[in-house]
């Protein structure tokens, strides 16, 4: 498991991106981002529900 890092918010958009390019694929681009499973989850929870605001 991979402990979650310090990120800024332009790379959370990236992750997000590549999460959703991927089909959700959580644990690949948590392991490629070198963040968390949870963190990659959350942000991509949160931009579904509010959007890039989130």
């Amino acid at each position: 498991m991979t402990k979650g890092r310090k990120t800024n918010w332009k790379e959370r958009i990236k992750i997000v991106q590549d999460t959703l390019a991927n089909d959700k694929n959580y644990q690949q681009t948590a392991e490629i981002r070198k963040v968390s499973y949870q963190q990659v989850y959350q942000w991509v929870r949160k931009y579904e529900a509010n959007g890039w605001d989130a």
